[in-house]
């Protein structure tokens, strides 16, 4: 599969895709991992840092991690997709799309793994985030 370094080939080709469910964030203790591994359906993201393990998750898991975790859960978030084949060294696209969240005053936590780009935005403002989306694209 060909993927897209050009930056306006990028935002053009670019579909933001909305997803339903309610996500959160946590950070948990790394020895919490394999405990985890029974509910990865309701799992986004896992990233490893020093001080331990990021979650991002989908409702149903929320009442079990906040009683695993001694840290402020965070959420409700609405997940966006960036489906478009970017390059792995494609320069500026998660800059264009902060930028122009930025605007609209909607915070955005960015994440990418190897197939797309991947938008945590306040639920409540979803709706703002995709018409910014869209926008940009041209």
């Amino acid at each position: 599969m060909a993927t897209i370094s050009n930056l306006k080939e990028l935002l053009k080709k670019m579909k933001p895709t909305l997803q339903e469910e309610k996500y959160y964030i946590a950070a948990v203790d790394k020895s919490q991992l394999f405990g985890l591994a029974g509910y990865m359906q309701y799992i986004v993201c896992v990233y490893l840092e020093e001080e331990g393990l990021t979650v991002v998750f989908t409702e149903p898991l929320l009442q079990i991690i906040e009683q695993a975790t001694e840290e402020k859960v965070a959420g409700p978030f609405a997940l966006i997709t960036l489906s478009v084949n970017s390059d792995l060294m494609a320069v500026g696209f998660l800059a264009k799309i902060s930028g122009a969240l930025a605007k609209e005053e909607i915070s955005v936590n960015a994440f990418s793994a190897y197939y797309h780009d991947h938008l945590l935005v306040p639920y409540e403002k979803r709706n703002a985030a995709m018409k910014a989306l869209k926008k940009l694209q041209g």
